[in-house]
């Protein structure tokens, strides 16, 4: 026992267990005014964080990180979320209030393809790129006299071959498309991190973030542009209206972002008590799902929503620290990912409750009800243990060297 306690990353895992945990809390008392009880999402939510812990011991434990290398492997994990995309937009029946086609029902739970597309991304461009790394290091080490490298073969744009590049934008465009806003703006930051985690040049990364910087700096002059029939008629279109200015829509578009301006107010450093809220009594919808950290701030506080941030951030810089160090380029690029993705998806979660980026449905990681994103996070959570296991035996064996050059 003691042997595999030592085996843990207690810096992912302990995190992960801690917002799980706190997550089961929140769901429970986010739900107790549903007309359905708060019972069964706290029976749903205990199970997910079952079946998370389950998926992660198990990739912790029994997976290797040449499995996961796999392009193979990945071209059919890409190509089933592809498949479940399509069916989601084209078949599934649209979701009340949004009218997106964003969710596949099954008999006991829905899931959520565009969670799942998230992670198979990285993991695709993460073996293809890793790939290609270890090719040009191989032939790197072969003519280092001559310094001469063998070009990859097909043309390609980013390291990328045309084919592959298009089989991940066609994903992304059935995310786009459901319409799903929020996951497909957080997949399009994660491809274009991994593109440039894997050697494309600075310039274009700067290039890149100065876009991004002038667009949202922009973004309210743009709007005031659009025409305001266009903007009221199109609930994608309202979200960034809403954003722009929130107070005229009280009663209608922006009532669940200024009842989450009410509900952190209310909360104050220290909150009202643990099942104390007045939010989720009837006045801001979706409170266990897009918008439970707004009623865990009214409940516990700014300085509890302080904790939490950091008990994430504590996990996330871990993967970025085992990244940075570790030598293997897919378990580099996976951490870059899989660090990324839970980073960017709180930001714009807690951006979207306190007004500074537009709501786009997007739910917290471990905390916000929902099977499809916990077990997504927690598959994230599991391969990011693989990859530390991997960085371990890589410290291992350079203790073992030193060890020996000392004898010699």
């Amino acid at each position: 026992m003691n042997k595999i306690l030592k085996q843990i990353d207690w810096l992912l895992i302990g995190p992960f267990l801690f917002l799980s945990v706190i997550g089961i809390l929140v769901v429970f008392s986010a739900s107790s005014a549903f007309p359905s009880g708060a019972f069964g999402f706290l029976f749903r939510q205990s199970l997910f964080a079952l079946l998370g812990i389950l998926t992660v011991a198990i990739f912790d434990f029994f997976i290797k990180i040449k499995w996961l290398a796999s392009p193979k492997l990945a071209s059919i994990a890409l190509g089933v979320t592809f498949v479940l995309l399509a069916f989601a937009r084209f078949i599934s029946s649209r979701s009340a209030g949004t009218g997106a086609h964003g969710w596949i029902a099954l008999p006991f739970f829905n899931i959520q393809p565009a969670e799942i597309f998230k992670i198979t991304v990285i993991l695709y461009l993460s073996s293809l790129a890793a790939r290609r790394l270890d090719k040009s290091e191989r032939q790197l080490n072969r003519n280092v006299q001559s310094k001469v490298v063998l070009p990859p073969a097909g043309k390609r744009y980013f390291g990328f071959l045309p084919s592959q590049i298009a089989f991940v934008l066609a994903n992304l465009f059935l995310v786009l498309i459901m319409p799903d806003l929020g996951n497909s703006l957080i997949a399009f930051f994660l491809i274009l991190l991994i593109v440039f985690a894997s050697g494309v040049h600075l310039k274009w990364l700067a290039l890149m973030l100065l876009t991004i910087t002038t667009l949202y700096l922009f973004l309210p002059t743009l709007l005031n542009l659009l025409p305001a029939s266009f903007l009221n008629g199109n609930f994608q279109a309202r979200r960034f209206l809403i954003f722009l200015n929130p107070w005229p829509y009280s009663s209608s578009y922006s009532m669940q972002l200024i009842n989450s301006f009410y509900a952190i107010a209310h909360g104050g450093l220290f909150g009202v008590g643990l099942g104390n809220s007045i939010e989720k009594m009837g006045y801001l919808p979706e409170a266990n799902t897009d918008f439970i950290m707004s009623i865990f701030t009214e409940e516990l506080g700014a300085l509890a929503l302080f904790l939490v941030v950091a008990v994430l951030m504590l996990m996330i810089g871990r993967m970025f620290y085992i990244a940075f160090h570790i030598k293997n380029n897919f378990g580099r690029l996976m951490l870059y990912g899989i660090g990324s993705y839970f980073f960017i998806q709180a930001l714009v979660n807690l951006g979207g409750i306190i007004g500074a980026l537009p709501m786009t449905g997007v739910t917290f990681p471990f905390i916000s009800y929902g099977g499809s994103s916990f077990l997504i996070s927690s598959i994230s959570v599991g391969i990011a243990c693989t990859v530390s296991r991997e960085y371990s035996r890589q410290q291992a064996r350079q203790k073992q060297a030193s060890r020996a050059g000392a004898v010699i």
